[in-house]
């Protein structure tokens, strides 16, 4: 298993990062690796292994249904998240194509909600793109105990072939919601 370790803005491996969370999108389509700011609430994690990051994935902590959706990307209503007082975002989560199966992103996920519970969080969001890629976040989400409470279609979202369903795209938004377990 990887080494899971905090990211820096002075971190010497941000191009790797970067270039990770790039390779998942076709050309000319880019995504900024998340500032880890844990002052702030912000918590992006590096999955390491032998010294070359293999995912990263980024937790923030938010005080409103406002907040959080104004920080969502893909879907613009909260109506199915519970109101509660702490919210735990998960986003930017992406693993090295080449390394999907072998649990890293697992290993973001539950460090990221040991860290939200550590923080109160109440219950974990996420807006994600479901596609026809073998790495798309559905699995990840449900084999984590996450509801899937919304989905609707972004099928023809490129001009041309979608970069991870080929021609015939089946691309979702979706809003995945987890309650965190009670004590």
């Amino acid at each position: 298993m990887p080494s899971i370790r905090p990211f820096t803005d002075d971190d010497s491996k941000t191009n790797e990062v970067a270039s990770l969370i790039t390779s998942h999108f076709a050309d000319g389509w880019s995504y900024d690796v998340p500032v880890n700011n844990e002052s702030a609430g912000t918590y992006v994690r590096v999955a390491e292994q032998n010294d070359t990051p293999v995912g990263v994935m980024a937790l923030t902590i938010y005080e409103s249904r406002k907040q959080l959706q104004d920080a969502m990307h893909l879907i613009d209503t909260v109506e199915q998240i519970p109101p509660e007082s702490r919210y735990g975002f998960i986003h930017a989560g992406y693993v090295d194509p080449d390394r999907t199966g072998e649990g890293i992103g697992s290993s973001l996920i539950e460090r990221l909600h040991d860290i939200g519970e550590s923080r109160d969080v109440d219950h974990f969001i996420a807006d994600a793109w479901f596609h026809g890629g073998p790495d798309s976040p559905a699995q990840l989400l449900t084999t984590h105990e996450y509801d899937i409470v919304h989905t609707h279609s972004i099928a023809g979202h490129t001009d041309g072939p979608c970069p991870k369903c080929g021609t015939s795209c089946v691309c979702e938004a979706a809003l995945a919601v987890r309650p965190v377990p009670m004590s």
